[in-house]
């Protein structure tokens, strides 16, 4: 039986957008989170050209402009990588999916994956020669973790690459963690960590009011684990069905966030003014 309950509009459940709705527009303060890739552009055939589209960033502007909202950007993208696409002021970027955190001009990096840097840098060389005889296969070298990208590799060498690619890493270090995700393989540091147990650290350093909403959207596998972090204290939201999820809801494409976003945008702003006049 299906778990997920369909977001996008026109709405299959109206009750529960309308639910949505209520609790977006009567919170006390909102904690957003949203994934990149897939999430709020859509995925292309190079991580290099999924820029932000010009309306889209004028929308994250609006959204951490707004008072009593804080908008968090949480990605697989290196710090730097995810700077150079969101430049905005006042908006946390959680990167290496949650290994390296940014806020108030200030970054956090965690200890194990700091020290895990010499490590990748040289898989990086090694996976890259391993893999050379397959065409279109990118090795992402993301300081702390490494990506192995094989979305335009002909879909026969797809099984080749993967068994390859986590030969090698197995053989390099054993302990290091692999996991997939859309026509991607991470490699990440030996420790128990990802994005839902950045979301936590960051949800921990701040003291909310009892009535607060905390939303996550993302579109990934590695996007599960915050959803089940949110699960009991947040609304979840995945991006496309997909048949085992953990997170509550679903909308159909990168359009459909975009609407969410503009939503809470009109219901926030109404909920300011609506409290300024109290």
């Amino acid at each position: 039986m299906k778990s997920n309950i369909s977001l996008h509009i026109p709405l299959k459940r109206i009750d529960i957008w309308n639910n949505f709705s209520k609790r977006i527009l009567s919170a006390a303060e909102v904690e957003l989170f949203l994934d990149y890739d897939g999430t709020i552009t859509p995925i292309q055939k190079t991580p290099s050209e999924a820029v932000l589209a010009p309306d889209t960033i004028h929308l994250l502007q609006q959204l951490i402009q707004l008072p009593d909202v804080r908008v968090t950007i949480v990605t697989g993208r290196s710090m730097k990588d995810i700077r150079n696409f969101v430049t905005l002021e006042d908006i946390r970027l959680v990167a290496n999916h949650g290994f390296h955190i940014y806020q108030n001009k200030s970054e956090w990096i965690h200890p194990d994956a700091l020290s895990s840097r010499p490590k990748m840098h040289q898989l990086q060389n090694i996976l890259q020669n391993a893999l050379d005889s397959f065409s279109n296969v990118f090795v992402e070298d993301k300081q702390f973790t490494l990506s192995v990208h094989y979305r335009n590799v002909i879909a026969q060498n797809v099984p080749f690459v993967k068994e390859l690619t986590i030969k090698t890493v197995s053989v390099f270090d054993p302990e290091l963690i692999i996991t997939e995700g859309k026509e991607v393989l991470e490699v990440r540091p030996a420790v128990e960590w990802g994005k839902g147990h950045a979301v936590r650290k960051l949800l921990n350093e701040h003291q909310y009011p009892s009535n607060s909403l905390k939303i996550y959207i993302g579109d990934d596998k590695t996007d599960e684990d915050a959803f089940k972090a949110l699960k009991s204290s947040g609304i979840t939201i995945h991006v496309g069905e997909m048949p085992e999820t953990k997170a509550q809801y679903y909308v159909e494409n990168v359009r459909d966030v975009i609407k969410i976003l503009k939503m809470i945008v009109k219901l926030r702003t109404h909920y300011s003014i609506r409290k300024s006049t109290l």
